[in-house]
């Protein structure tokens, strides 16, 4: 990992037409380079104030004071003029940060797996300095091609994010921050941006949780209510967070996450994100109470109901464009109480992971559609007390995933059930789910656990099991997934091909369907190990995997994302299912009692996502066909009314029409105008994300 001096002179005399002074010595130190760095900025300036390239740069007080949306305000924001070596010096400085390294990945001690190497990278560097170190901090784990940002600096904490921010924008730069880099286009790694990379932010040992002790209601009302909060660092991971919410609020604490356990939750928690507990508590934004926010003035402000609120509004649910977020506070809410069942439950377990089959023949198919929709989204009105005290009991309890398909493998529903089996049966029972007519009993599965985390990471595991390389793209597992988890693979492994390689893979024993599948081990071996991994930040675990391969792989193709709807007719559900969907996730239950307008998140109604789950022709092909049968027989041929799931997000699929209604709906303009006020030089805006409004003034030319 040393930095070669013939790289570092090349780099330097890159940035600029001058020529260095400095010759740098065989094993150059970084206040050689920061010198030489320091002269070529120097000349450069020199030529820039000849050429009067400096009296663009004016841009120096709050933003929201220069040139913020006030009708009366009619500047024109301005930014820097780009200057390598400026960055390079600022950022540098007298903390030889060039020549830091960090570990971003981590495996256990002491095993034979030869693949079982750290990585390590530099906490600041340059494509021109060290390219292969620069490829390895240059991580992404969407499939939206490579990026090549100007630089990638890993900050440590919020004052090092506020020199970043500072550097970045007096050198010229946008700033592209990033937590786990899993953006379906690698947009935390913009091209030509500095990225600030968050994910070293993720220290539990400096988390803060509290307990509630008064009355906090939430969402669904009745017994509903907020039992804690967490303020988290955030570069941290869903696999981080669920396991240190089992450490602290190990009896009934839910602490919402998604499925993919390397999936960092700032990204999560601002564009929408759901989980297979979001019908209880909520949608991601929705348990966000306050973010900590560096703006690209290079201040610091807290984002809540209280402080900010404007920009609070933005955050949940607009994306994470409108500056670099350090912290976030997070409500911990209750798991519901048993139900009332006659006869009662004899099961002490609150927690039920399921999985649900259904006949895929058109008759029966429709049936089942046309109940579970009934099931999830009662025909009633969102705001009133009686759609809430229905579902708080019935389909609230119930999130997960789920396939619409009478033509593929299956037709039905895969999640948990804040609840007993017992529960869960007596509840699917009412709704028709389990009428023989529909429902394939002799393959349905009903697993109790005894915690929320164990349900939830028995659900991850299973979901990752289900492929012989999830393992290996959701987190950054070796062939030997229980040498990972420290576990022993003979006993807890099942082998299955890696394919296109020719590699045995050893994947834990989640799957139920296997005739070699435990219970007890999986709930006594398997789930501790995993859970122990998980709440390390840097463990191979909440790192993604094969990233660079997808990356090469699918250059010229296409992901198509995710697209939302709400309630149709059966027919138009079973036209669905012909094609084929893959639904991730379902987000009836709370997020529905949350006014459009309410947060930046609009698509409250639209509680059924379609994942169009890999790239290519075949993809894009289903993508067209499912948009088509929504806007011809549900949409009354109005291309407008499709809308996006953000955290997905993908301009390809949206059918030719405008992303900033497909993906915000009536939201966006109130969305442009905030960022206008924090962030009027779009220093943090990429291709898809909230754009600043313009002035009145300006839009009117004059």
């Amino acid at each position: 990992m040393n930095l070669s001096s013939i790289a570092i002179a090349a780099f330097l005399s890159s940035l600029s037409s001058a020529t260095a002074d400095t010759v740098l010595g065989e094993r150059s130190t970084s206040e050689d380079r920061g010198i030489a760095a320091l002269k070529l900025r120097g000349a450069q300036e020199k030529t820039a104030a000849g050429s009067g390239i400096e009296k663009g740069r004016q841009l120096k007080k709050k933003q929201k004071d220069a040139c913020g949306p006030e009708t009366e305000n009619s500047c024109v924001a301005t930014t820097n003029v780009r200057s390598p070596s400026t960055l390079v010096s600022c950022l540098n400085g007298t903390s030889s940060f060039m020549d830091t390294p960090v570990t971003i990945i981590e495996y256990p001690d002491g095993t034979d797996n030869e693949f079982h190497v750290n990585k390590e990278v530099y906490k600041l560097t340059f494509p021109q300095v060290d390219f292969d170190d620069f490829l390895e901090a240059n991580f992404n784990a969407g499939i939206g091609g490579p990026r090549f940002p100007a630089g990638i600096f890993y900050a440590e904490g919020q004052e090092e994010v506020i020199m970043a921010v500072n550097c970045a924008r007096d050198a010229g730069y946008k700033v592209s921050p990033r937590g786990r880099g899993h953006s379906y286009q690698g947009l935390g790694s913009m091209d030509g941006y500095l990225v600030i990379d968050l994910s070293l932010m993720c220290v539990p040992d400096n988390f803060t949780n509290t307990t509630q002790n008064d009355d906090h209601p939430w969402l669904l009302g009745g017994e509903q209510k907020v039992i804690g909060t967490i303020k988290s660092g955030s570069g941290c991971t869903n696999a981080v967070m669920l396991a240190y919410t089992a450490e602290h609020f190990p009896d009934d604490g839910i602490y919402l996450i998604g499925s993919c356990p390397s999936v960092g939750i700032t990204g999560y928690a601002t564009g929408g994100g759901q989980g297979d507990t979001t019908p209880w508590v909520g949608l991601g934004i929705d348990d966000v109470l306050s973010y900590d926010i560096v703006l690209y003035d290079g201040t610091n402000v807290t984002a809540s109901e209280k402080e900010h609120s404007d920009l609070y509004w933005a955050l949940r649910g607009g994306g994470s464009g409108f500056g670099v977020i350090t912290s976030l506070t997070t409500a911990v809410v209750n798991t519901p109480k048993p139900l009332e069942l006659e006869p009662s439950s004899s099961s002490s377990s609150r927690f039920t992971y399921v999985i649900c089959p259904y006949k895929q023949t058109q008759n029966e198919a429709k049936k089942f559609l046309e109940r579970f929709q009934d099931f999830l989204v009662p025909n009633l009105p969102f705001d009133s007390k009686k759609y809430k005290d229905k579902i708080r009991n019935s389909s609230a309890r119930f999130g997960g995933v789920g396939s619409y398909s009478t033509g593929g493998i299956y037709l039905g529903f895969i999640g948990i059930f804040l609840g007993s089996k017992d529960e869960a049966i007596s509840t699917f029972e009412k709704a028709g789910l389990r009428d023989p007519d529909i429902f394939k009993e002799s393959e349905s599965v009903e697993l109790e656990f005894s915690s929320y985390a164990d349900v939830q990471l028995f659900s991850i595991c299973n979901a990752m099991s289900q492929s012989n390389s999830f393992w290996q793209l959701w987190t950054s597992a070796t062939f030997n997934v229980c040498e990972d988890l420290g576990i022993d693979p003979d006993e807890y492994c099942n082998q299955k091909l890696f394919g296109g390689f020719g590699a045995t893979v050893h994947l834990p024993n989640c799957d139920p369907n296997q005739a070699s599948f435990n219970l007890e081990d999986v709930k006594n071996v398997i789930l501790p190990a995993i859970k122990a991994a998980a709440i390390k930040p840097q463990s191979w675990f909440n790192r993604p995997g094969q990233q660079r391969f997808a990356q090469l792989s699918l250059l010229e193709q296409s992901y198509p994302g995710g697209l939302v709807f709400g309630r149709l007719e059966p027919d138009v559900l079973l036209d669905l299912a012909n094609v084929g969907v893959d639904i991730f996730h379902f987000a009836h239950g709370a997020p529905t009692v949350v006014a459009r307008d309410e947060t930046g998140y609009s698509n409250r109604e639209e509680f059924t996502l379609i994942s169009f789950g890999g790239a290519g022709v075949n993809e894009m092909e289903k993508y067209e066909e499912v948009a088509s049968i929504l806007i011809n027989k549900a949409y009354g041929g109005d291309s407008t009314k499709l809308r996006g799931f953000y955290n997905y997000v993908n301009p390809v699929g949206t059918t030719g029409g405008d992303w900033r209604t497909y993906y915000f709906g009536d939201n966006y303009e109130r969305l442009s105008e905030i960022k206008a006020e924090y962030d009027v030089t779009n220093g943090f805006g990429n291709p898809v994300q909230v754009e600043p409004a313009l002035s009145k003034k300006a839009k009117s030319g004059k």
